[in-house]
C-alpha cells in the first residue's frame, strides 16, 4: 500500500472530528420538524453518508420531508455547527509527511464544497490537498462513488495507483465501485468492525498508525 501515489481522503469522521457540529445540526433539524431526536449514539451514523440518505434511511422521512430537514440542518450548520469541528490527532503530521514523500492528496466528501473547503481552511490543512471533490446542494453529485470518481478523474489518476482512506462502509463501497482499495481509520469511533467486515484492506486506530501503514 505504500506504493500508492494518490491518496483519497474522506472528510467527516476521517480527517475532521465534525461529529459535535453535525449532531447538533441534526438535532436542530429534527426539532424544527416537530420530531424527537434519537440519542446521540444512534445519530452518530449521520457522520459520513449523504444527508438525504441519512434522513430517509435512519429517520424514515419521506424524500419531501428529508429536503425540509436538510434545509434546517444546513441553516444551523452554516451558522453554528461548522465551527464545532476539530482536526483528529496526527492528521496534519500525516498530510505533511505524505506531501514530502511525493503523494498527491485528494478529498472526496459528501459535504457540499462550500462547507468542505471552509472546514479545511479553518483547520489549516487546505494547502495539502491537490483537489477537493465534494457533493452539490442538489442530488446530482450526491453519491460517494460519483464523488470519488470525480476526484480520480481530476487528478488524472489510474485506479490501481489510488487508495481511499475513510471511516465508514460508504467509503469502502464508493472506492470499490471505482476499482480502488480502501483503508479504514477509526479515530475512536465505533465503526472498526463495520470497516473490517466490509472489506477494508486494513483498519488503523488513528493517523499515527495510518502513517506506519501507508508512509
Amino acid at each position: 500500500m505504500k506504493d500508492k501515489r494518490f491518496l483519497i481522503f474522506d472528510l467527516d469522521g476521517t480527517v475532521a472530528d465534525s461529529a459535535p457540529g453535525i449532531l447538533d445540526s441534526v438535532e436542530y433539524a429534527l426539532n424544527e420538524m416537530g420530531l424527537t431526536p434519537p440519542d446521540r449514539a444512534f445519530l452518530a451514523r449521520f457522520v459520513g453518508p449523504p444527508l438525504r440518505y441519512s434522513f430517509t434511511a435512519y429517520i424514515g422521512l419521506s424524500e419531501e420531508d428529508a429536503e425540509k430537514a436538510i434545509a434546517f440542518y444546513r441553516k444551523h450548520y452554516a451558522e453554528k455547527g461548522i465551527y464545532n469541528t476539530s482536526l483528529f490527532p496526527g492528521v496534519a503530521e500525516f498530510l505533511k509527511a505524505a506531501k514530502e514523500r511525493g503523494k498527491t492528496l485528494l478529498l472526496a466528501t459528501s459535504k457540499p464544497a462550500v462547507f468542505a473547503e471552509k472546514v479545511l481552511r479553518m483547520l489549516s490543512v487546505f494547502e495539502y490537498f491537490d483537489f477537493v471533490s465534494a457533493a452539490s446542494f442538489t442530488p446530482e453529485l450526491d453519491s460517494k462513488p460519483k464523488i470519488i470518481e470525480r476526484a480520480v478523474a481530476a487528478a488524472g489518476a489510474a485506479a490501481d495507483d489510488c487508495l481511499m482512506i475513510g471511516d465508514r462502509v460508504y467509503d469502502i463501497e464508493g472506492a470499490r465501485e471505482n476499482g480502488i482499495g480502501c483503508v479504514g481509520v477509526v479515530n475512536g469511533s465505533p465503526f472498526a468492525a463495520e470497516l473490517a467486515e466490509n472489506g477494508a484492506l486494513a483498519v488503523a486506530d488513528d493517523f499515527f498508525a495510518l502513517k506506519e501503514l501507508l508512509l
